[in-house]
């Protein structure tokens, strides 16, 4: 009985964590750029098979909870605003914030006061030349990130690419490598003006992933109690 309840608990804990997760996509469904997160669960099915099959006692790694990222191209909608950039294809913008270069994919850019190109957030957008001034009246971008002000060009957009499952998600929606030995290597991705990327979260797969998350999480709920119950009888009634 005290072993059910503690695996149930250890159920309970996921599937909290799954919730988490799925709150925090339902949050994010209207974010410029932003990919949806999952969860698995690494069990350790595979390990106590071969001990099974080879006939040997040895201890059994932890099961672990690992998060990834469904880095799937989100739909891309027209806004007609010349400030707004969208990614179609590999790759990140390169903006840089105080704690150096980072990457997104949100492309809802502004103006700063100074006539910078930064995100919505304030973070300067970076080109081959540096920072993009602005100090012009038409701006236009190419396909290739190439960017002209009033027909003169400017630079072009450093676009960047790096293996996803050695980079970090940020706060601000961006994306930075774990470390310095992550190679993050120049990208050639079809660059957009006049349309922003969306979010690739399905609003009605993450309504039923909740819902069905909460059930189980009754369900195991509805067990410790069980346990409990039974223990607490076990304890105060049959030992009499």
């Amino acid at each position: 009985m005290i072993r059910g309840i503690y695996t149930t608990s250890s159920a309970m804990q996921y599937l909290q964590e799954q919730l988490d997760v799925v709150a925090n996509n339902l949050a994010n469904t209207s974010t410029t750029g932003y990919k949806r997160n999952g969860m698995t669960f690494n069990q350790v099915f595979n390990a106590q098979q071969a001990n099974n099959r080879e006939k040997i006692e040895q201890a059994l790694p932890p099961g672990r909870i690992n998060t990834y990222t469904e880095f799937t191209q989100g739909g891309l909608k027209e806004t007609k605003n010349p400030l707004d950039i969208a990614i179609h294809g590999d790759g990140f913008f390169a903006v840089e914030t105080p704690q150096g270069v980072q990457y997104t994919r949100d492309g809802q850019f502004t103006r700063s006061p100074e006539g910078i190109l930064t995100t919505v957030n304030g973070y300067p957008v970076l080109a081959d030349s540096g920072y993009v001034q602005l100090q012009g009246e038409k701006f236009s971008v190419g396909e290739d990130g190439t960017m002209m002000v009033n027909k003169e060009i400017v630079g072009k957009l450093s676009t960047k690419t790096f293996d996803i499952r050695e980079a970090v998600q940020r706060s601000d929606n961006l994306w930075s490598p774990v470390n310095e030995q992550v190679e993050v290597k120049d990208a050639e991705p079809q660059i957009m003006q006049g349309y922003l990327e969306l979010s690739n979260v399905s609003i009605v797969k993450e309504m039923v992933d909740m819902i069905a998350l909460q059930r189980w999480y009754q369900a195991n709920e509805k067990a410790i109690k069980t346990n409990d119950d039974a223990l607490n009888k076990a304890v105060n009634q049959i030992a009499r």
